[in-house]
């Protein structure tokens, strides 16, 4: 068989499509892994949250979310001040599935939650909350090392 330009075209060709398909292949197998997996409804409520954070922008104090080593509990901690009426803290971490979790916030303004069961790395916390008639949202993240 003589091989000439018309051979080589058409084996570039071949060899393309053939890695098109190996790469949709692959591509369809691999989770995007989204941090959140609601994002279309925080995407349609955008609005809301802006102004959550706005209303959590203006306060004196924020809440403290510290990792307690000796006891092996992350304290949450709201300023002294503020009478909550109702709120959710989400905690999730986006390297692995299944973990996330979320606590209701009680008026008492502090709460621990035990991490012994936790993977130790960084965990994303979501406070989203009420007090005096005003609505309040506020992200960070805390630092669990687990012995």
């Amino acid at each position: 068989m003589k091989f000439n330009w018309g051979t080589g075209i058409a084996l570039f060709y071949g060899a393309f499509v053939l890695a098109m398909v190996g790469i949709v292949i692959a591509s369809r197998s691999h989770d995007p892994g989204l941090m959140q997996k609601d994002y279309y409804n925080l995407d349609l409520n955008y609005q809301e949250r802006l102004e959550k954070k706005q209303n959590t922008a203006g306060l004196k104090d924020l809440p403290q979310v510290h990792f307690l080593a000796p006891s092996q509990t992350v304290l949450v901690q709201f300023p002294k001040e503020m009478n909550i009426a109702s709120g959710n803290a989400k905690f999730y971490r986006p390297s692995t599935t299944g973990d996330d979790f979320t606590v209701k916030i009680d008026q008492s303004g502090t709460f621990d939650i035990p991490t012994a069961k936790l993977a130790s790395g960084i965990w994303y916390v979501e406070l989203d909350w009420e007090a005096g008639g005003k609505k309040y949202y506020w992200e960070t993240s805390v630092f669990i090392t687990n012995a």
